[in-house]
């Protein structure tokens, strides 16, 4: 075993963890698919391509340190967990073409795509059923909170693995953890609020009826 990069045993286990996940939410994104009008499909495209964009802004060069934003909660709360996972996988396939993928794709989808987009799907459940609705709760807590643990999760898992690995980087990622938290926290929290101001009929996670006029009190 080398000493930064998976086993191949463990590649393997991801690939095939990998493609189980993609293949449990097929259902989910034909069901998108067939539902969408022309509108919906073009917010999907472009959403991908900024989050497989983002890319480009990454810390490759740092003795392998990879560092950058996410959007996996972006992705999930604009099209659902089911098809936010193809958005991710597709997110970390333009990591491999631009050379920031973290330990290949499998790894690098698992930790950063499907991991995060798990995070925030009980994230938002959990503050869908404990929390009041309203606009300001559900960016706060399904947007801000949910980006910040999604963030914590990825970074940790990466953490986690170097370690078993006995690689050097451990430290890089667990200081740089509470910075990339708030910076995908800001990030995705900002985007979703003018999501929600400007174009609700984008978000499938958010109900007008349900967030902008509330039964329960804040």
């Amino acid at each position: 075993m080398s000493g930064n990069a998976l086993p191949l045993w463990l590649q393997a286990v991801a690939w095939t963890a990998a493609i189980a996940v993609l293949l449990r939410q097929t259902g989910a994104l034909r069901t998108h698919i067939r539902a969408a009008t022309p509108d919906t499909l073009r917010v999907l495209l472009v959403a991908a391509l900024a989050l497989a964009a983002m890319r480009w802004f990454n810390t490759a060069a740092l003795q392998g340190v990879m560092l950058h934003f996410l959007g996996a909660t972006i992705a999930t709360l604009l099209f659902g967990a089911g098809v936010a996972c193809w958005v991710m996988a597709a997110v970390s396939l333009s990591g491999v073409l631009l050379g920031a993928a973290w330990q290949g794709w499998a790894a690098d989808f698992l930790v950063t795509g499907a991991l995060p987009v798990a995070v925030t799907a009980v994230a938002s459940r959990a503050a869908l059923r404990w929390a009041p609705r309203n606009i300001v709760v559900y960016v706060m807590l399904n947007a801000f909170a949910a980006a910040a643990l999604a963030m914590a999760a990825s970074m940790l898992a990466k953490a986690t693995v170097t370690a078993w690995l006995g690689g050097r980087t451990v430290d890089a990622y667990l200081t740089a953890t509470p910075l990339l938290m708030f910076a995908e926290a800001f990030f995705s929290g900002t985007a979703m609020a003018l999501i929600v101001v400007y174009r609700p009929h984008w978000c499938t996670s958010f109900d007008d009826r349900a967030y902008l006029w509330p039964q329960a009190p804040m």
